[in-house]
C-alpha cells in the first residue's frame, strides 16, 4: 500500500494578506509537507508527495488510473471559491480511496450560513444571522430589529480572511457599509449578532464509531477589550494564548463541547478530521 500526499503548499499560492513587508498565508509550507511525509515514512509506509489541484487536474487530463494506495488529502485547495471541495471532487473523478470528508460535507463545512442551517433545529445554539449576495439584499428594516454589535464576515472563506475591527459593528449604517465592503472581494457575506465570550475549538480526528482525538483548545486574545477580534494583524504576530481541555474549562462544560462536537459532525457526515468553533462566555459556561 502507498499513500500520495495531497496538498498545495504556501508557496505555490498568491499571498493572501500583505501586512508590511510580510507575506502571510495559512497554506502549510512546503517543509511543513516534507515533515509530515517522513513522519509517515517513519512508521514503515511508503509515502510521497503527488502534488495539489494542478496535479489532480493533470492526472484526470490524462486518464491515470491508481491501484494500491491511498491518497492523503492536506490540500485547502486553490484561491478560487469553495477552494476546500476542489480536492474531494477531483479524487471522486479519478476514483481513488482518499482521507477527509467527501464532497457534499465539505461543501456544506465551507459554507458557514448552511452549516448552521444543518444543526440548528437540533437543539444547537446558534448565532443569528441572515446572508447577503446579488440575489438576497441587505434588509435594513429586518437588521435594524436585531441586538447590537454585529459581526460581518465572508460567508465561504476561514483563514480570518475578510475579518478586521470593522467587522464588529454598532449599528446598521456600520453594517451596511462593511457589507458593501466585503461584497467588494466576496460573493456572500454573512452578518451575525456578536457573541461575548472567548475563542473555542474542538479538533475531532476519527469517525463516529472512534475518535482518536477529542481535543478543545480555548484561545485567549492578548487584546482584552469587549469587542477584541482575531483578525488577520493578530493572526500574524500570534497575539493569543492557547489552552487545552480542562487548563481553562471546567470538566463538564468540557464534556458537553466534545459531546456537542461530535453530534454536529455526524449530522454534517464529515469524515477523519474535523474542527468546529464555539464562543464560550466564561461567567455563565454557555457555548454558542
Amino acid at each position: 500500500m502507498k499513500y500520495w500526499v495531497i496538498c498545495d503548499y504556501r508557496e505555490n499560492l498568491k499571498e493572501y494578506h500583505k501586512l508590511g513587508q510580510e507575506l502571510y498565508n495559512d497554506h502549510p509550507s512546503i517543509r511543513n509537507i516534507k515533515e509530515i511525509i517522513e513522519a509517515i515514512r517513519s512508521l514503515g509506509y511508503e509515502c510521497e508527495y503527488f502534488g495539489g489541484i494542478p496535479e489532480l487536474i493533470h492526472a484526470i487530463e490524462h486518464q491515470q488510473t491508481f491501484e494500491e494506495c491511498v491518497f492523503l488529502n492536506f490540500t485547502d485547495g486553490m484561491d478560487q471559491n469553495y477552494s476546500r471541495v476542489q480536492a474531494p471532487a477531483l479524487l471522486e473523478i479519478l476514483g481513488v480511496p482518499y482521507s477527509g470528508s467527501d464532497v457534499f460535507p465539505s461543501v456544506l463545512m465551507n459554507n458557514k450560513h448552511f452549516s448552521k442551517q444543518a444543526i440548528k433545529d437540533k437543539n444547537i445554539r446558534v448565532a443569528k444571522s441572515c446572508l447577503v449576495n446579488k440575489i438576497l439584499p441587505f434588509n435594513y428594516e429586518e437588521i435594524c430589529l436585531w441586538k447590537y454589535p454585529l459581526f460581518v464576515k465572508p460567508n465561504c472563506e476561514g483563514s480570518s480572511l475578510g475579518i478586521s475591527p470593522q467587522s464588529v459593528c454598532h449599528t446598521v449604517e456600520e453594517a451596511k457599509i462593511r457589507v458593501q465592503e466585503l461584497l467588494g472581494e466576496f460573493e456572500e457575506v454573512l452578518i451575525e449578532e456578536f457573541i461575548h465570550g472567548i475563542d473555542v475549538t474542538n479538533y475531532l480526528i476519527g469517525n463516529s464509531d472512534h475518535y482518536y482525538i477529542n481535543d478543545v483548545i480555548v484561545a485567549e486574545l492578548f487584546d482584552k477589550s469587549p469587542y477584541a477580534i482575531y483578525d488577520d494583524l493578530a493572526k500574524q504576530s500570534k497575539a493569543r494564548k492557547l489552552f487545552f481541555n480542562d487548563e481553562k474549562i471546567p470538566l463538564d462544560t468540557l464534556k458537553k463541547i466534545k459531546s456537542q462536537s461530535i453530534e454536529i459532525a455526524n449530522i454534517i457526515g464529515a469524515r477523519d478530521v474535523c474542527r468546529i468553533d464555539y464562543r464560550l462566555d466564561a461567567n455563565t459556561q454557555d457555548f454558542t
